[in-house]
């Protein structure tokens, strides 16, 4: 019987990270948030927890109304084991006031049978803050 390639698993574990960016922020497909996280996913973003999908799904609407346009892009990514690590930019453009911004963040997570089950990730919403004053994040 053959054994298990782990670097086929971190491969795969890397592209899943790949198709968060791709999916659920450039295509803006919310259904996949559903797809790709367990149930009780916990997310760590800085001191807010989104605990499951559903908390998770109200954080990307509440972007997707401030922003529009997004372009998310993977700059590096990197796997070990059942750990996944992206550093990323991502553009997009201020709705009220039709400015473009950009940021970059690292987002970790943990994947286990082809889905996340917990992350932790870190932007710079301070950036953000400074390039659209006043902008309102959930």
């Amino acid at each position: 019987m053959a054994g298990v390639n782990p670097q086929a698993i971190t491969d795969q574990n890397k592209q899943l990270g790949i198709r968060w960016f791709d999916e659920v922020w450039n295509k803006g497909r919310r259904e996949v948030i559903h797809e790709m996280l367990t149930k009780d996913c916990i997310i760590h973003d800085g001191a807010v927890k989104f605990r499951g999908p559903e908390e998770f799904a109200r954080f990307h609407d509440g972007l997707q109304a401030a922003f529009t346009n997004f372009k998310m892009n993977p700059i590096v990514s990197l796997a070990e084991g059942d750990l996944i690590s992206i550093y990323w930019s991502a553009e997009s453009i201020h709705r009220e006031t039709g400015k473009a911004v950009r940021v970059t963040g690292i987002t970790v997570a943990r994947v286990k049978d082809g889905k996340f089950v917990e992350a932790w990730q870190s932007w710079d919403k301070i950036g953000l803050m400074a390039q659209v004053p006043g902008v309102k994040l959930a």
